[in-house]
């Protein structure tokens, strides 16, 4: 009992004493002035990084990064049963980036893809899906913060 004790009090001062910092705890503080001029693809995960990128809209005094989005999203049979009904679909989504800064055009792409089993219930079946495009959104618009943060 004593040990157990021990260790989860000196844990955290260890941890503390080293620099530990989680990666994306940075990210909101960086002074980046986006400006998103065109969305084209599927509206849910533009709409979902669009929602992402407000806390960086409007910030910071510096030049403006002016982006454009083009976003695919695929859904294809993965796995079919000997009936012919599908019972694993293969999920993906690709985003391109054109980053305009300074004059100069720099191109990003991120591409994220999943598996997802059929559900009998259509409606949840939609529910994962857009949970899915949601969490593809926001790695998406992670990566990219992360990459503009490099570039400055």
């Amino acid at each position: 009992m004593y040990k157990n004790f021990l260790v989860i009090i000196l844990i955290p001062f260890f941890l503390y004493g080293c620099g530990y910092s989680p990666i994306y705890s940075q990210n909101t503080d960086k002074k980046i002035n986006l400006e998103l001029i065109n969305f084209e693809g599927d509206r849910e995960i533009n709409n979902a990084i669009k929602n992402n990128f407000q806390r960086y809209m409007g910030r910071g005094d510096g030049a403006k990064i002016l982006i454009n989005t083009k976003t695919t999203y695929t859904k294809s049979a993965k796995t079919k049963n000997l009936a012919g009904d599908t019972k694993s679909h293969n999920v993906s989504s690709t985003v391109v980036f054109e980053v305009f800064f300074e004059g100069e055009e720099k191109i990003f792409s991120f591409s994220e893809n999943t598996t997802i089993n059929d559900i009998e219930n259509k409606l949840d079946e939609n529910t994962y899906e857009k949970n899915i495009k949601r969490n593809f959104a926001v790695l998406f618009s992670d990566n990219l913060i992360l990459q503009l943060i490099k570039l400055k």
